[in-house]
């Protein structure tokens, strides 16, 4: 698109949508392999259904996350930094369901020798006819039109930056939680570097990836010089030694405990026996992409904990943690502030 374009894109513009059409058990598999997600509630209708007490298998929130990241770039035609996605999920989406994304110019701002369109986001389910997933992203141009490699050097607006603070955690909350506010629960790096093998994965499980992300002529060619991962990639690119983090064989397991992303079981770490658990949601800043060979590493502070009832009456454990990724050398990746959320009994939350 480029600056000339930007400047053709004002507040009020919509965006063309991005159309995911039906995702089957078999697209929801094959995220899953690609993910590195062995949480049953995507795949196993009975675990699903019976155990988390859900209406079916969810289509995964991480997918959801990188669609947003795909219509941006599909709707300023591959130009831009894809900086900043935030998203919340305001309803659930089964297996089964088709979806589309889709969203509108907010404003553009300029800041130094850079233009920021802000745009609202949105994920609607088709089938429901409703938007299930709403968020904002943060596109990033250079004013006179000139490619970004990255956002390093980048003087960037602080009202638009990740909350990295630590908040209060709830006082009517056990003092073994309250203690672990602002702790560092995670400081790990991955076994193994990132390869091609990998990112084909990613490319046919979101389907419609651009070539720079897979392809290495495509990626020679392009303003990164090689191949990248897609921005929100380091997330999922934490990869251990086989039996780092076995899955449980007990019939009641979430399939959680084999998933190597952060942050890793919140609830147990505290004593905590949850009924359930879902993804609240993200708010993230894209620094710079993840090649292949190079390695991640990560840390996750937990930056807030909360008490909330949820529609039902049941009481719902809130935890906010601030995970921060980078190459193994230092480089920043990605900042996130993630929501964790738990469904608790009463006994659970004794001190």
């Amino acid at each position: 698109m480029g600056a000339g374009m930007l400047e053709r894109v004002h507040a009020g513009t919509v965006l063309p949508p991005l159309r995911k059409g039906r995702l089957t058990s078999s697209h929801i598999v094959r995220w899953c392999a690609a993910q590195e997600n062995w949480a049953r509630i995507h795949y196993d209708e009975s675990y699903a259904r019976n155990v988390a007490k859900l209406p079916g298998v969810l289509i995964n929130g991480a997918l959801k996350q990188h669609l947003l990241a795909q219509f941006l770039a599909e709707a300023f035609g591959g130009d831009g930094w894809i900086w900043r996605i935030d998203y919340q999920f305001a309803g659930m989406d089964l297996v089964g369901q088709a979806l589309e994304v889709c969203g509108t110019v907010r404003e553009v701002q300029n800041h130094g020798a850079h233009r920021y369109a802000l745009v609202d986001l949105g994920i609607a389910n088709v089938d429901l006819d409703r938007v299930t997933t709403t968020g904002r992203g943060v596109v990033v141009f250079r004013a006179d039109g000139g490619a970004l490699a990255d956002v390093l050097d980048v003087e960037l607006p602080v009202a638009l930056r990740v909350n990295e603070g630590v908040d209060a955690a709830d006082i009517s909350l056990p003092g073994r939680i309250r203690a672990g506010v602002g702790s560092e629960l995670d400081r790990v790096e991955s076994d193994y570097p990132l390869d091609l093998s990998r990112l084909r994965l990613f490319a046919d499980a979101l389907v419609g990836l651009r070539a720079h992300h897979y392809d290495p002529k495509a990626g020679a060619a392009s303003v990164f010089g090689s191949v990248v991962a897609p921005p929100l990639f380091p997330l999922h690119a934490l990869d251990f030694f086989p039996g780092t983090h076995p899955l449980s064989d007990e019939p009641e397991a979430s399939g959680r405990e084999g998933v190597a992303e952060l942050p890793r079981n919140l609830a147990a770490r505290f004593g905590i026996k949850p009924a359930g658990s879902l993804n609240g949601g993200s708010d993230i800043e894209v620094h710079s992409l993840l090649r292949p060979g190079e390695r991640v590493a990560a840390t996750c502070t937990l930056a807030g904990a909360k008490l909330r009832r949820g529609r039902a009456g049941g009481a719902m454990l809130i935890f906010d943690t601030v995970n921060r990724f980078s190459e193994a050398g230092g480089r920043p990746l990605l900042t996130e502030r993630h929501a964790s959320i738990y469904r608790v009994g009463e006994g659970e939350l004794s001190c």
